[in-house]
């Protein structure tokens, strides 16, 4: 699939998700399974929304065959990260200690798997 065909698909998927997860916060009360699986869809809805951009960053840097999977990979951890840090957010258990250091996680999980080659 072309650049084009991933940012037509991307796009659907990123109006998809964000509209998934509006409706759902709007319809449902806040309970705490609710929570979850609006935590869920958000995490669904950031992906795809970051899916786009780590794309095009990694196809100008590196133009080879795995250029969809690194950016698939960056873009779910960077969605795992902010999802978290709103899960923390939501029980109040976040602070700029924790943030740095899952984000120092974060980041060191991405260069051991980018110099793994995976």
């Amino acid at each position: 699939m072309g650049a084009r065909g991933i940012t037509i698909l991307s796009i659907a998927l990123i109006l998809l998700g964000w509209f998934a997860l509006g409706s759902f916060t709007y319809y449902n009360p806040p309970s705490t399974a609710n929570r979850i699986i609006a935590l869920a869809l958000l995490w669904a809805a950031l992906l795809v929304t970051l899916l786009l951009p780590a794309y095009f960053v990694n196809l100008r840097l590196r133009s080879d065959s795995e250029v969809v999977i690194r950016a698939a990979r960056q873009s779910a951890l960077a969605a795992l990260f902010l999802t978290l840090c709103l899960w923390l957010r939501m029980n109040q258990a976040l602070s700029w200690t924790g943030a740095t250091a899952m984000l120092s996680l974060f980041v060191l999980t991405e260069v051991f798997l980018s110099a793994k080659g995976t």
